[in-house]
């Protein structure tokens, strides 16, 4: 499966990596997902990384975290949730993010590590090669709900702006947000929140991270590459959206996986207290907070990706490369 539309003088750390391969599967027929893997060339990786985009997200926009990872001796995956980047889309207008049920996306994470991760995670001379969870926002929220349904998958997991919450709706209780929900899905379901746009037609893109490089490579490869491109929400994924955070504050405390959570101080779009309140009831985490940081930690300027991505790597460390007696069988 070859890609097409690179950017130009792109950077070589932002650029596909060494030995990326592309595949992509059908769990329905006409519902195509894309993913994309790549391992460390000469050496047997010390751990998996499972990487879980955020919403509007695409595979290339984390060539850089997978860079970061062979660097560390760790092999990384990655998928497009459907509705955004190369997999399927929902609608007639392909822009339209939209969603039918977070639970869809759940078990399509679970087929994507049955029938393909997991066979890469055993080699003949190593045996058993553990995985890592890496989530960004809507896919840490994916991915904490799946800890709480699979919890023998994963030996830890880092999460950075979790979605347990829509800061917009922090002042209104969850149950009449519900209603109001659910009543505009019945209503206007398929059309764009207020202001929602196509992508091509959106002038004020959100500011996500204070690196200025990082903040634009996002519309870079949307530039050179249309099939990339995700318009606004629509009010059906809000509602999806916000069923799901539900979910996850009544489900959290029982994820038994050790976490790594980092807060964006400068978050507009999650509700960081909500974050905090179910961090407090999990039994094994470890909470950084990133005052000076917008949405996107991993696409942080140095200072704070860098110590995010480390911490991550302390953990795989303590939890997976220092003990290798304690993983758990697949």
């Amino acid at each position: 499966m070859t890609e097409s539309g690179i950017p130009e003088n792109l950077e070589p750390r932002f650029a596909q990596p060494k030995g990326w391969r592309w595949h992509h599967f059908e769990r329905v027929k006409g519902r195509k997902i894309r993913f994309g893997s790549v391992f460390p060339e000469d050496s047997i990786p010390d751990a998996v990384v499972v990487c879980l985009q955020g919403v509007r997200e695409f595979s290339e926009k984390y060539f850089e975290i997978a860079h970061w990872c062979l660097e560390n001796n760790l092999a990384f995956w990655t998928m497009d949730w459907v509705g955004q980047g190369k997999s399927s889309r929902y609608l007639k207008n392909p822009q339209k993010r939209y969603s039918n049920n977070f639970e869809n996306d759940i078990d399509d994470l679970h087929f994507f590590i049955k029938e393909y991760i997991i066979h890469s995670c055993v080699h003949p001379d190593r045996g058993r090669i553990p995985m890592a969870m890496l989530a960004h926002s809507m896919g840490a929220n994916i991915g904490m709900r799946f800890l709480e349904k699979h919890n023998e998958t994963f030996e830890c997991a880092a999460f950075t702006a979790p979605l347990v919450g829509i800061k917009a709706f922090k002042s209104i209780p969850n149950h009449v947000m519900l209603g109001v929900g659910a009543f505009c899905n019945i209503v206007v379901g398929k059309s764009y929140v207020p202001g929602g746009k196509d992508w091509e037609k959106r002038t004020d893109r959100v500011r996500l991270t204070s690196d200025e490089p990082r903040n634009n490579i996002d519309e870079r490869w949307c530039k050179a590459d249309a099939d990339l491109r995700c318009g606004d929400l629509t009010f059906r994924w809000v509602y999806e959206a916000h069923k799901s955070c539900m979910a996850l504050q009544k489900t959290a405390e029982y994820i038994p996986t050790p976490c790594l959570l980092g807060i964006a101080g400068e978050d507009d779009l999650v509700d960081n207290t909500k974050t905090e309140k179910i961090a407090g009831k999990m039994s094994d985490v470890n909470i950084i907070e990133y005052p000076g940081s917008y949405h996107e930690i991993l696409m942080e300027k140095d200072s704070i990706r860098g110590n995010f991505l480390m911490h991550f790597h302390d953990i795989i460390k303590e939890r997976i490369i220092d003990r290798p007696e304690t993983l758990k069988p697949f």
